[in-house]
């Protein structure tokens, strides 16, 4: 509980100032950096009309094709389709100011990073935009951070959605643009937790949850995968949404406004990071 009010009393005071008072780059020491390693959307789905079929690529290839929604995420982790670059396609990090593990709420930022191929990258430097300032805290038993009851499509998705359980932390709330392949997606009330493996080795069985409106998801062009140069809006991949070819119905209600509780679920190690 105490942990809990800390969050929320930082919360108010983090919303109150700007991003640019949040990160100078100077009033910390470098961070500890932790790289995605994996990341995979678990609710909701995402589906795709194939002629006569609805096929759900989240995490199954699109017939006759290989691509699905998080293959192809975990693939930009691991690649670099621009050889003359000798950076991996992708590279979400999460940056500890610093990291601790004593219950203490303490800073952690949430963005891109630049890093060089192979993976696991010998080096990571700071991405193009400036990452996003959480307040967090941790603590000792319990879980840390899990799907909001009532908000998960029925019947429910498997794998089902991992919640970090104890040793773990869990970030206050903000809004939180994440790259999807590219194409920005902006989470409202996004919140991010994990499980912390002994000193901070790895964490694990982390999930980042967060809100996109109907109105933000039918703004947000993707790419098809199966024609070149063609898009579709976001929301038409997901149950609910104008155009979607599912029989289900995924949409979730925030104040009112319509749209999708988002939750994924991720995995990271630490990797060599210079910068702010």
């Amino acid at each position: 509980m105490r942990i809990a009010i800390a969050l929320l009393l930082l919360s108010r005071i983090a919303d109150a100032q700007s991003d640019v008072s949040l990160v100078d780059g100077f009033e910390f020491p470098p961070p500890s950096a932790y790289r995605y390693s994996d990341l995979d959307l678990r609710d909701p789905h995402v589906f795709i009309s194939t002629g006569p079929f609805c096929s759900d690529f989240t995490d199954n290839p699109i017939p006759f094709t290989t691509f699905s929604f998080n293959g192809s995420i975990a693939d930009s982790f691991v690649q670099d389709t621009n050889p003359a670059d000798g950076i991996l396609d992708a590279s979400s990090m999460l940056f500890f100011r610093p990291l601790r593990l004593d219950g203490g709420v303490a800073r952690v930022d949430s963005g891109g990073a630049s890093c060089t191929a192979p993976a696991p990258p010998a080096s990571c430097s700071p991405g193009s935009q400036a990452p996003t300032a959480f307040n967090y805290a941790t603590q000792s038993g319990g879980t840390c951070l899990a799907a909001i009851p009532g908000t998960i499509g029925s019947p429910a998705y498997s794998p089902a959605i991992a919640a970090p359980a104890a040793p773990c932390f869990a970030t206050n709330e903000r809004t939180l643009t994440i790259d999807s392949n590219g194409t920005p997606i902006t989470l409202r009330r996004a919140q991010i937790a994990a499980t912390v493996v002994g000193t901070g080795t790895q964490l694990t069985q982390g999930l980042l949850r967060g809100f996109i409106s109907e109105a933000d998801a039918n703004a947000v062009l993707i790419s098809n995968p199966l024609v070149p140069g063609q898009t579709f809006t976001l929301s038409s991949l997901l149950p609910g949404g104008v155009g979607n070819c599912s029989s289900r119905n995924d949409k979730d209600t925030v104040d009112g406004v319509s749209g999708w509780w988002f939750y994924l679920n991720f995995s990271a190690a630490p990797a060599p990071y210079t910068g702010p």
